[in-house]
């Protein structure tokens, strides 16, 4: 027995899964980001230990853009996680008001997902670029290093 939420799955399935993938690389983002945060923490305690020889932080310029670009990754790839599974709410409700022949409804609806749509890729592109340049800056900071 159809209701009126039913939507078929094939005007939904594909959309989800490229979501999915999407989703799926911010999360390698934000693993990524917390592994070299990680990576911080052990050059941190080295040096509190003192069981390093040499001064890791000569030139802590580079080291903490790194660690800030790390950690800005970290927090925009949570957010794209949330805000591209909050687009997908949103498109289901879309499609129901659109089977529902429901124009006001569906007008709420499509702005909602809109703007769910356009913070989602906002936050995917911060964490793509903050990725980008904590590694940069991470590698710089190795040759200055050496």
């Amino acid at each position: 027995m159809k209701t009126i939420y039913d939507i078929e799955e094939s005007k939904y399935k594909s959309d989800f899964m490229i979501s999915e993938n999407y989703i799926k690389f911010s999360s390698e983002l934000l693993r990524l980001s917390l592994l070299a945060i990680g990576g911080f923490g052990t050059l941190i305690l080295t040096v509190i230990k003192e069981e390093c020889n040499q001064n890791v932080f000569q030139n802590k310029f580079f080291l903490i853009t790194a660690l800030a670009g790390f950690v800005i990754c970290s927090g925009a790839a949570l957010c794209h996680r949330y805000f591209a599974t909050d687009a997908m709410s949103w498109y289901v409700s879309v499609l129901r008001a659109q089977n529902n022949i429901n124009p006001s409804k569906l007008v709420v609806q499509r702005v909602g997902l809109h703007k769910t749509l356009k913070l989602s890729r906002i936050s995917l592109i911060i964490s793509e670029i903050s990725f980008g340049l904590g590694v940069l800056f991470f590698f710089i900071a190795i040759l200055v290093f050496v």
